[in-house]
């Protein structure tokens, strides 16, 4: 016995065996939950093939030059031809055999309508040939039934497999473009992230749906030409009349396929903001709650839902609409036939009435249903397509660039001249937005010395439109083996963005860059730290060299740290190194790039985050030993000049190298910028250097307790804090409650019920009607035909009704499930962001929120609707053949197991199917914010298998599903075509016999309801009862997001009486417990301090002796267990968060901009301070010239992730965020250390000068900062 998933590798053509059936509920249980494990993808079902065919036309369409906007739509167009010719073939026999099944329904009708009884109630008229004939009629309308049951099977899953290869082909070109974008480029810089993952979740998925209907915008319009001439042989002219009527909803759907493209369109552009929106709000979430600004996120998501919810209520109108129109149009087309078929004086009869019942019900889905469905998805797709190609065409960077040029991984030993010239510029120019002069990508294998010049007038002309403010102009540098070149200046100089030319992230415009190195290694002022184990970190898809390993590890003190973790290297350091400090990802990214061992280290700034004896240790061990004196060149930008012995420097200043030379050289041509840094004698650096060794020489290590990673959670006992929890059995009771509760109630359900079951039977007594007039002799009779017209407004009217009111509770339900997620979230602990990836979260807010207003409200409908055209049918077969009785049991029986096996099975799928997903979506988050790192690391292939076997476990889960539901879809279809032939060969006995008296009336109306049922809404009605179980595995996710354990209250009672609190800014901590999470050791243990009010403090100790976690304590981001906080003569714990949080400003160590803001509303979300104030507040930090110089000022909108500001630039700005507020307690995490010692210096100044007299604890690695403050606190 084969379970359901066994299709998936009965071939490798990946062909279902619809005859291996699985009779073992068990065995498909636990096919289902272990198959992603244990099996792997067919070579078939593979995303390959189609990710290649994608990115060959990207490529192709990137190097196209005779034709500006190259069409993605025309290249999936003939993927589609090419892979679905075999569905083609496939349909056209099954609609032959539709066809079929109406004319022998019509012959089959007609034996029954010349029936005569004697008084013994035999039939008189029954002849061994009648009877043969009976019989022939029933045979050849189930055999119909068979060869179409056969194709469509077939059919569909051909064509439901090549969208899920489409999906999963776009999902991989989309990740492989993200490694390929130009990073730096203006037109990049207006993608955000949400709306990269919008693409990849909701737009990827029309795919599906739109494959599986395409073919029907050519093959309906030719079988309903092929029904309107049998139907003119069957029933006459009077059939031209129907089909005109139905022919007059064809420009309605058309009509409503065009404003269903634009709702999409605008509804999808909207979601992009709103998921982006969560993005920042999930990934600055410790900003947003210590400045207490859940609310106004809140506020500002709750908007933007609110205007996408308007345009996909209007879509959900056009849906329902056309719904109604497809319900509705056998009704109407029927009424209109047989009145005009009367009104010219021809008779009815039972033969032409059923047999043109049938016909019209062939008609109304080729033109009702799946040319209106084609229609819309199409138009779906449309706008999908075009917004991914938008993305593709997305700028990318040169080929000329050091990681297109395939560099070995392997040790590089120092050989050649020992001065040998490595890199070089020439009179190179570039600016900030230039990218887009980059549009092509060529992967063939270059030479290493290779020079990239693009000052021809063909480049000069295409970037001349796309240039933002400059980043270099004018460099001319030499950089060779074995020397230490030291990049300085102050914030904004261009430091970093020299680096980034040098790595090829920045494209010049004008001038020459020569790599004549054989590799590259980067490590970026911010370090990206991938969700993993430091030794992936650290080794970045290279092979283990233990003895280096080892080395690059001891060299950047991690050591002590990995012995701290109780997993040592194999410790998780969560999404984006969520769980470590500061220090300890620089030196992570420090030893990514050392351990590389490549000719050019580019390092931007790893010395800032760490202490002064760390900072030593970093440059004596791993930046001279193990880089400069082993013949690498290493080109350093740094702040921190203590260290800048003999070596060569470079003196940075807008954009410009002032000097190139000696540091002693430097110094002269600053115009004393760095005079203070000069001032300072080497006597005295020593000094200082002592002094602060002697302080953190009084906090010891504690091995157990010790570490940064126990102040961030870092104890990771076990990797699964960080899996997403996999829901398994069924989908519980709870989870139907509340969504029935979304939708306003029990009431709203009861009352659509009842709504559905009178349009059911409204329609039913029409149809019925229609066959009693059959057998009337007066057919012109105006009562008839009143009774008629009445019947057919009747279900016109309730039809749509039933439909607007469905979509409307249904996306209410959506709608309410939203908003309870994103206030759960937004107030959520902090401990739920750390141990959940910011693409896991996104999943709940894209893809499953997607389903639940897309997809789930049309899947209910369908079935609703369906489910009462079944219990129908079935009850008017009852009422004519009472012997199908006999039949049911066996047949309901077999029904229930087979349903029980399968929503079993594609329930478990789904979910996997699901946690499949955020995998997907957190790496191509990662992309997205490293793509820098991981292309100067020379690390793209490595990422791209990642990706490819994480699309494959996916795919698996997918993939199965695809193959089961085709498993039970055959199975069904054949319950109702066993229900077919009972019915057909019943009723010949029955004729035969005399028994019962079968009125051909009610008869034909049972077949033909049966026919209906058999051919389409059977089969249909199951798998969408499976669906909506699957699919409310995401309303499942999205209600655990809604029920998570918030931080205590944001406003309590005691706030009114402490309005006017902090009266003084005095701290006392008494034995303060802290930790991150009940399973984790503390963070900070029985901690006591006192600070008198308007004392300033600094908090020093070694990495991970618990600085962060007591400034998280302060704002209760972090609860105590034991002991207490007195801020302001007041236990913290009784104030709600909102008054805790603004009687302090806090500025992290993570400098964090929230992007699509301008820079105005990161300053002052809440308009509180005027234009004057915020212009002053930017002046103390140093920033207010280079704010103005920006085209739009305060107005200019930030980019993503603030990557039109330097790191040390957003430090400035969130300094500025602080001065604003005026509080009485300032908390600063480190704000300097991205800035150079003079910038250090003035803004101590301008803290000093805006918070006179207010408490200022300062956390800081530079002592010289700290010196001298009242008092200094030592952790350990």
């Amino acid at each position: 016995c084969n379970s359901p998933t066994a299709a998936t590798s009965s071939s490798t053509a990946g062909r279902v065996d619809n005859q291996n059936c699985d009779s073992d509920s068990g065995l498909a249980i636990e096919a289902s939950t272990t198959y992603t494990d244990k099996n792997v993808v067919p070579e078939s079902e593979s995303p390959k093939e189609t990710m290649d065919y994608i990115n060959d036309h990207d490529k192709d369409n990137n190097q196209t030059n005779d034709r500006p906007t190259p069409s993605l739509h025309r290249a999936v167009f003939l993927h589609y031809l090419r892979c679905t010719w075999f569905a083609q073939v496939v349909y056209v026999i099954s609609s032959l055999a539709r066809v079929g099944q109406a004319i022998a329904l019509g012959m089959l009708i007609e034996q029954f309508s010349f029936t005569e009884y004697n008084d013994d109630g035999r039939n008189d008229t029954a002849s061994p040939s009648n009877v043969r004939r009976g019989y022939g009629y029933a045979g050849i309308l189930v055999v119909c039934g068979i060869v179409f049951l056969l194709c469509k099977q077939r059919q569909f899953f051909i064509t439901y497999r090549h969208g899920m290869h489409l999906r999963i082909g776009f999902v991989g070109a989309i990740y492989a473009k993200l490694l390929r974008l130009n990073s730096i480029s203006s037109v990049t810089d207006s993608i955000p992230s949400g709306r990269i993952m919008n693409i990849a979740s909701n737009d990827v998925e029309r795919f599906l749906h739109a494959s599986n209907l395409i073919m029907f915008l050519f093959w309906s319009p030719i079988e309903a030409i092929g029904v309107l001439i049998l139907g003119i042989h069957v029933i006459g002219l009077s059939f031209v009349a129907g089909y005109g009527l139905l022919l007059l909803f064809v420009p309605l759907q058309f009509y409503l396929g065009k404003r269903f493209a634009t709702l999409r369109s605008n509804v999808a552009a909207i979601t992009d903001s709103r998921v982006n929106l969560v993005s920042q709000a999930v990934s600055g979430v410790r900003v947003m709650k210590m400045n207490g600004w859940e609310c106004e996120f809140n506020q500002r998501i709750a908007k933007i839902r609110g205007h996408e919810m308007s345009k996909v209520l209007k879509a959900s109108r056009y849906k329902a609409l056309n719904e109604s129109v497809y319900f509705f149009s056998n009704v109407a087309v029927s009424i209109v036939i047989f009145t005009v078929h009367v009104l010219y004086g021809r008779t009815l009869t039972p033969r032409n009435v059923f047999t043109t019942l049938t016909l019209i019900n062939i008609l109304q889905h080729a033109v009702a249903k799946h040319f209106a469905g084609a229609v819309m998805a199409v138009s779906e797709v449309y706008v999908s397509i075009r917004r991914i190609q938008t993305f593709l065409e997305l700028p990318e960077l040169s080929p000329a660039s050091p990681w297109l040029l395939n560099f070995s991984n392997e040790k590089h030993e120092t050989g050649g001249e020992t001065h040998e010239e490595l890199i070089s510029l020439a009179d190179a120019t570039s600016y900030w937005g230039s990218g887009a002069v980059f549009n092509s990508l060529h992967r063939s294998r270059v030479h290493f010395k290779r020079d990239l010049s693009i000052s021809s007038p063909e480049h000069k002309e295409r970037a001349s439109s796309h240039l933002g403010s400059i980043a270099l102009s004018k460099i001319t540098l030499c950089f060779e083996r074995g020397r230490l070149y030291c990049v300085i200046g102050q914030v904004g100089c261009g430091k970093s963005a020299l680096l980034q030319a040098l790595a090829g992230e920045l494209p010049l415009r004008t001038g020459k860059i020569k790599w004549s190195a054989s590799s590259i290694a980067y490590a970026a002022q911010d370090p990206w730290i991938m969700d993993g184990s430091v030794k992936d970190n650290i080794t970045f898809g290279l092979p283990m060299k233990q003895e280096w390993y080892d080395k690059v590890i001891d060299a950047c003190g991690l050591l002590s740290d990995l012995r701290q973790f109780t997993n040592g290297d194999s410790t998780i350091v969560g999404d984006r190194g969520i769980q470590c400090s500061g220090g300890q990802r620089a030196r992570i990214g420090l030893a990514r790039a050392l351990y590389r061992d490549s000719e050019v280290l580019l390092l931007d700034d790893p010395l800032s985050a760490v202490d002064s004896k760390v900072c030593r240790l970093l440059y004596c061990s791993a930046i001279m030993n193990l880089a400069v004196r082993r013949g690498r060149c290493v080109i350093l930008a740094t702040h921190q000049h203590q260290f800048i012995g003999n070596e060569c420097c470079i003196l940075m200043e807008n954009g410009s190298v002032k000097c190139f030379g000696s540091y002693s050289d430097c110094v002269d041509s600053s115009n004393g910028i760095l005079t203070s840094t000069l001032q300072t004698s080497e006597e005295e650096n020593d000094a200082l250097e002592l002094q602060n060794n002697n302080i953190l020489l009084q906090s010891p290590v504690d091995k157990e307790q010790g570490s940064d990673i126990l102040d961030k959670a870092c104890d990771f006992t076990a990797e699964n804090d960080h899996k997403e929890i996999r829901v398994t059995g069924i989908v519980e009771r709870s989870t139907w409650v509340a969504y029935c509760n979304a939708m306003g109630g029990v009431w709203v359900f009861f009352t659509l019920f009842i709504l559905f079951a009178i349009t059911q039977t409204s329609a039913l007594a029409s149809i019925a009607q229609i066959g009693k007039w059959a057998e009337q002799k007066d057919q012109d009779s105006p009562s008839w035909l009143r009774l008629i017209l009445v019947l057919g407004a009747t279900v016109v009217i309730l039809s749509l009704l039933r439909g607007w009111l469905s979509f409307y509770f249904l996306i209410k339900a959506s709608q309410n499930l939203h908003d309870l997620m994103t206030r759960s979230v937004l107030l959520s602990k902090i401990e739920f962001f750390d141990t959940n990836p910011v693409g896991r979260i996104l999943n709940r807010f894209s893809a499953d929120v997607g389903i639940c207003d897309d997809i789930l409200p049309l899947t209910i409908y369908d079935f609703m609707v369906g489910a009462f055209i079944a219990l129908g049918s079935i009850a008017m077969t009852i009422v004519v053949l009472p012997f199908m009785l006999l039949a049911m049991p066996p047949l309901i029986w077999y029904f229930i197991r087979l349903r029980r096996i399968f929503i079993t099975t594609t329930r478990e799928l789904k979910r996997l199917e699901g946690l499949g997903r955020s995998p997907i979506f957190a790496m191509l988050g990662e992309a997205n914010s490293g793509v820098a790192t991981i292309r100067t690391n020379n690390s793209i292939n490595y990422f791209r298998d990642r990706f490819e076997k994480i699309q494959d476990a996916h795919t698996r889960a997918f993939f199965s599903f695809v193959a089961s539901s085709r498993w039970f879809a055959f199975r069904v279809d054949f319950i109702a075509f066993l229900l077919v032939a009972f019915s057909s060969f019943f009723a010949v006995l029955f004729q035969d016999q005399g028994w019962f008296g079968v009125d051909p009336a009610v008869l034909g109306l049972s077949l033909t309801m049966l026919l209906q049922l058999a051919g389409t809404n059977f089969p249909w009605i199951v798998r969408q009862s499976a669906e909506v179980v699957n699919q409310m595995v995401s309303v499942e996710r999205i209600s655990a997001f809604g029920k998570l354990p918030p931080e205590a209250d944001l406003t309590v009672k005691y706030d009114e009486s402490a309005k006017s609190w902090p009266a003084n800014a005095s701290i006392k901590v008494s034995n303060l417990t802290v930790r991150y999470r009940a399973s984790l050791p503390s963070a900070l243990s029985d901690i006591t301090f006192e600070i008198e009010s308007g004392q300033r403090v600094g908090v020093v100790g070694r990495t991970g002796s618990g600085k962060s976690s007591l400034v998280q304590a302060l704002l209760r981001i972090l609860e105590a267990e034991r002991g207490k906080i007195d801020v302001g003569d007041v236990d913290i714990s009784k104030l709600g968060l909102h008054m805790v949080r603004g009687g302090m400003s806090v500025i992290p160590q993570t400098p964090v901009l929230f992007s699509g803001c301008t820079v105005r509303e990161n300053l002052d979300p809440f308009c509180e301070y005027d234009e004057h104030a915020i212009r002053n507040a930017l002046s103390d930090v140093q920033m207010m010239h280079e704010i103005d110089d920006i085209p739009e000022g305060l107005d200019s909108i930030v980019a993503e992730g603030g990557s039109n500001f330097s790191v040390g630039q957003r430090q400035l700005i969130c300094l500025a965020r602080a001065i604003l507020r005026k509080s009485k307690i300032l908390i600063l995490d480190e704000p300097t250390a991205n800035v150079d010692t003079r910038t250090d210096e003035l803004l101590q100044t301008a803290i000093s000068k805006s918070f006179v007299g207010a408490t200022i604890i300062s956390v800081a690695h530079r002592l010289e900062s700290i010196i001298d403050y009242d008092k200094i606190l030592v952790l350990g």
